[in-house]
């Protein structure tokens, strides 16, 4: 690699602090501050646990070389009016005692070594909790029909077919006689839906997809036509999630911290402009207003990014309810989620700074916004 000219440290510079400047007027200086110093730590996972595997292969993947007491449940909060689901989703995380700050302590996902090919799939996702909170907040219970809009890699499709299809998970493998539930994950950029439907063969039973159950699509959503091309159609969906694509903010940070030490240049950071993000922005709008088409009456919708700007999350959402007709949708609004992230105008919002009431530490997740919407009936 050729040698950093001095023109490019200084364009480096230059744009590390533009950077800075526009999240310290966002945030406020002392706030931008402590959440910097926690943004560019390693990135704390926690393990989405596989109920589609066998619990005792799960265990011999992720516990085989530490004590379980260094393990704890996340317990994810119960929402309003939810039904209490029979088996909740599982996402296992180290205990307060023993967590070091930036501490990976699960290994790599392998195949369960299942004796049928159903319950021969991945053990555990790495992943952050807050990604796993979203898809919670979307309120899937079995015998719904749902679409995940922008689901590349699969962690948040995971979470979603494992509250449709509880009835298939490894430990007890019944059959379900209720209305079938269906889920149609869709990516518009060609790598990253061979990505997501290589990842979801290898953690979802075969026989969702031989059933047509679970199915991959690839459709622009930006398309002013596409909800037309979902194969439930306009209206057509209980449940949907858009977890849009957006600046990434803790990415570029990370990206920028590792090329400081290593003496190069971060393209990511030199690629990062406040232009950037608005026009981010236009993109998200477009993928809500399909996503909004495709939603039912009655159903609900997750607007997501793990994006920093207000301009991306917030404004996005009020940009939407500026331009629909009719009555306004319905949002969350619940306490449960103060463990986890705190209240904004439309949504929520997970940062690794948040500190919740009589916590005695932040929460290491994030960041992560999302808005839940309930379309009028």
């Amino acid at each position: 690699m050729p040698p950093v000219s001095k023109a490019q440290q200084r364009q480096a510079h230059a744009a590390a602090e533009a950077f800075d400047a526009y999240f310290a007027r966002e945030y406020g200086e002392e706030r931008w501050a402590r959440l910097r110093a926690r943004l560019v730590l390693p990135t704390e996972y926690a393990a989405l646990i596989n109920a589609y595997a066998p619990s005792a292969e799960v265990d011999r993947a992720l516990l085989a070389e530490a004590s379980m007491g260094s393990y704890a449940l996340l317990r994810l909060p119960s929402l309003p009016d939810r039904t209490r689901s029979e088996v909740p989703t599982r996402l296992l995380c180290l205990t307060r005692a023993t967590l070091a700050p930036g501490e990976r302590p699960f290994p790599p996902p392998h195949p369960a070594a299942a004796e049928d090919e159903q319950h021969r799939v991945h053990t555990h996702w790495n992943l952050d909790a807050a990604s796993v909170l979203a898809a919670h907040c979307l309120d899937v219970k079995p015998g719904h029909a749902v679409l995940d809009l922008c689901a590349a890699p699969g962690g948040k499709s995971l979470t979603l077919a494992q509250q449709l299809w509880p009835e298939r998970y490894a430990d007890r493998a019944t059959r379900s006689t209720g209305t079938p539930s269906l889920l149609h994950a869709n990516e518009a950029d060609a790598p990253r839906h061979r990505r997501l439907h290589a990842n979801l063969q290898a953690y979802l039973p075969p026989a969702l997809f031989d059933e047509g159950l679970v199915e991959t699509l690839r459709i622009d959503g930006t398309s002013p036509r596409a909800v037309h091309l979902f194969p439930l159609g306009e209206k057509g969906y209980d449940r949907v999630l858009l977890d849009a694509p957006c600046s990434s903010e803790r990415h570029i940070l990370h990206a920028h911290v590792r090329s400081q030490k290593s003496g190069t240049v971060a393209t990511e950071m030199l690629a990062w402009k406040p232009t950037l993000t608005r026009s981010l922005a236009k993109t998200q709008l477009a993928l809500l207003r399909t996503a909004w088409q495709a939603l039912r009456e009655g159903g609900k919708l997750v607007y997501a990014t793990c994006s920093l700007s207000r301009h991306e999350n917030d404004q996005v959402i009020g940009a939407f309810l500026r331009s629909l007709e009719g009555p306004a949708p319905r949002f969350l609004e619940t306490h449960a989620l103060a463990a986890f992230c705190e209240k904004t105008q439309y949504g929520y919002l997970a940062l690794p700074d948040h500190t919740a009431p009589q916590a005695t530490a932040p929460s290491p997740w994030g960041p992560l916004y999302f808005s839940v919407l309930t379309k009028p009936t």
